[in-house]
């Protein structure tokens, strides 16, 4: 029983030990409010886990999330939000309330009614859309050139679309199942495609640099047989790691970003209709945003402009660098590392 209880105290002071400490807690006042703090942690949440489920917590907390880890569970008529006080602890210390967090796609309790997840690394922290952009986040329209785009947007409106999207989820897709792939993946550098496009049948997708970070689509994969990459590229794929996880659900498509780096998104359905413009939001390490919104305003711009890459079914995501006015990188073919998100119809 002694060796028992050593062994969880053991593992208790190591996830302690790798908390993310807050401003305030430097010499005198950390001594002060460590032992309430590590009371509160150790009395609602530890105790009530088993010798395994110290370990596997560990395991996530001290890799960073870079291991595969399993849920951490507990019941939810036990302890009140238990996942908030671990993500305040190794994740978030400023996060309040259950409603700035959502699971991961790959989390086994999204819908379990008894148990809730306890691993930080199985939780994101919300993007509002709603939220002012960055300035450097609005790019109009018309500073977009024809020699820019990608070759998979310059024909979106002729007979050669190499999707021909009819319909698509964007447009008059809503409620229908899909029964094949729901979107298609291409992976760029610069104006350069990568590889192949890669359809998604799963209801989620992980989208990484290399093979230790998953199942999905790895990257490093695809570039073994592309050409020499320019510097830039060469450092941005570094950062690209963990990447991203594109999940569709009950109210759109969501994408997770798992690296360590921001990741930069332009969707039309999260640009004003009534507006020329197109919105690029950030997305920090650890945050998801939902990219693509059921039923939202369809652009009110001439469907047949003379410049520009416009897809109406195309999300964009690049990876740790952004573009628009106020960089160097006017156009996304510009960023180093970049993915294009092909929603597909429902057929």
């Amino acid at each position: 029983m002694y060796m028992f209880r050593s062994r969880k105290s053991s593992l208790a002071k190591r996830l302690w030990k790798a908390r993310i400490k807050k401003e305030h807690e430097t010499g005198s006042e950390a001594k002060i409010e460590k032992p309430n703090s590590e009371n509160i942690l150790r009395t609602n949440v530890l105790r009530r886990l088993k010798e395994n489920q110290l370990e596997m917590l560990v395991t996530a907390v001290e890799s960073g999330g870079s291991e595969l880890s399993t849920c951490v569970l507990l019941p939810k008529d036990v302890v009140e939000d238990p996942h908030v006080r671990c993500c305040q602890t190794w994740r978030w210390p400023e996060i309040r309330q259950p409603c700035e967090l959502k699971q991961l796609p790959m989390c086994e309790t999204t819908k379990d009614p008894v148990y809730i997840c306890c691993n930080p690394y199985h939780w994101s922290r919300l993007c509002k859309p709603e939220s002012p952009p960055p300035p450097y986040c609005r790019f109009a329209r018309d500073r977009l050139k024809p020699e820019d785009r990608a070759p998979s947007e310059s024909s979106c409106f002729g007979v050669n679309h190499q999707l021909e999207l009819r319909g698509s989820l964007t447009t008059n897709g809503e409620g229908e199942s899909c029964s094949r792939e729901w979107c298609k993946l291409a992976y760029w550098e610069l104006s350069n495609r990568v590889g192949r496009q890669y359809g998604v049948e799963t209801s989620s997708v992980n989208v990484f640099w290399d093979i230790p970070h998953g199942d999905g689509l790895c990257l490093a994969t695809l570039a073994t047989h592309s050409f020499s990459p320019p510097e830039a590229v060469e450092r941005a794929r570094k950062k690209i790691g963990r990447g991203l996880t594109l999940s569709l659900e009950e109210d759109g498509v969501w994408a997770y970003n798992r690296s360590d780096s921001p990741m930069f998104v332009n969707s039309p359905a999260l640009d004003d209709p009534d507006s020329r413009s197109l919105l690029v939001y950030r997305v920090p390490s650890g945050h998801c945003l939902k990219v693509f919104i059921p039923g939202a305003p369809t652009r009110h711009w001439d469907p047949h402009p003379p410049t520009g890459p416009i897809d109406p079914n195309s999300v964009r995501i690049s990876f740790a660098k952004g573009w628009g006015p106020k960089y160097s990188r006017q156009e996304v073919t510009a960023c180093p590392t970049w993915l294009e998100v092909l929603l597909a119809p429902c057929r």
